[in-house]
């Protein structure tokens, strides 16, 4: 791990590196590589929806494990995006492990009789973390990846996909090994709800804002359910902050892996203090790769009270 810190609006605030990325040639710690660049004339691109559609297979099916079959072998015989460890050493090859970032995102210590969200949970990770620290958690993810956000032109692509799997099977499998309580519903973002799902003392989204069509929508939503505090981390531009024009947010579309924007560090705060939160502080900064051999992109993690 590789650590450093600079100024943001008065905030000190540290950077982490693990230690894979910082040796990458080029790699400079507090520098992005996503600016605006002004060009003559506008340079629009017709995309290619099928290509779109590749994000379907997050969840493609697999040989199943016979239903005797150790927990190795069922592990191995499901695709995984969480790295999570089991009893008896079993670790999931998830596409992204957030194990030794974990002391770097502000949870609190001890979670002992309170009541936390955690918001499309996916294998579950920040669910069982938040777990283990004493919570009562309840954790939604969408029911398919037919139900992402796809861009409009892809939307009827996605829906005549034919019979897709089931999202959850590793969240189920990861609760069965870890004997866990939480409590996973289907259920989008946008339709959270305190009459239907209550208040939370922690909301924990990961990774979402950057899929989603309309991120402040979102972010709306998780504020009608929080009585506490918001744990909110996902893709930022590091280099920018406030611009001549205001804060910077970078438009991609949703074509690519479900990626709709990228906001600068200022803009994701102001988002959540948008969405109705009264104040944010910034926990870290840091980057995180797919894989050990992937350049990654940078992060932020960020607590907004109500």
């Amino acid at each position: 791990m590789a650590t450093g810190s600079w100024g943001w609006r008065g905030f000190r605030v540290n950077v982490t590196v693990p230690d894979r990325l910082v040796s990458r040639p080029g790699s400079r710690m507090g520098q992005g590589s996503l600016r605006f660049k002004p060009t003559p004339s506008a340079n629009f691109v017709q995309r290619d929806p099928n290509r779109a559609l590749e994000f379907l297979k997050e969840t493609e099916r697999r040989p199943q494990a016979a239903s005797d079959a150790g927990l190795a072998e069922r592990v191995a015989a499901m695709p995984w995006y969480h790295t999570l460890e089991f009893p008896g050493g079993v670790i999931t090859p998830g596409r992204f492990d957030h194990r030794e970032l974990v002391p770097h995102y502000g949870f609190p210590v001890d979670l002992t009789g309170k009541r936390a969200l955690d918001v499309a949970t996916f294998d579950g990770f920040w669910a069982f973390e938040m777990e283990r620290r004493g919570a009562e958690v309840v954790a939604i993810d969408l029911g398919t990846t037919r139900d992402v956000d796809f861009p409009t032109r892809v939307r009827p692509l996605a829906d005549s996909a034919g019979d897709l799997p089931q999202m959850g099977g590793g969240f189920a499998l990861a609760k069965e090994a870890l004997g866990s309580a939480v409590d996973r519903r289907v259920c989008s973002v946008y339709d959270l709800n305190p009459a239907e799902h209550g208040m939370f003392d922690l909301v924990h989204c990961g990774d979402l804002l950057v899929h989603l069509r309309d991120p402040l929508r979102a972010l709306e939503a998780m504020r009608s359910v929080t009585s506490g505090e918001l744990l909110l981390s996902d893709g930022i531009m590091l280099a920018e902050s406030r611009g001549s024009a205001g804060r910077p947010m970078m438009y991609i579309g949703g074509w690519d892996d479900v990626v709709w924007w990228l906001p600068s560090l200022d803009a994701l705060a102001q988002m959540a203090i948008d969405a109705g939160y009264r104040d944010v502080r910034v926990n870290s900064v840091y980057n995180l790769a797919k894989t050990y051999e992937d350049e990654g992109f940078w992060r932020a993690s960020i607590t907004a009270v109500v």
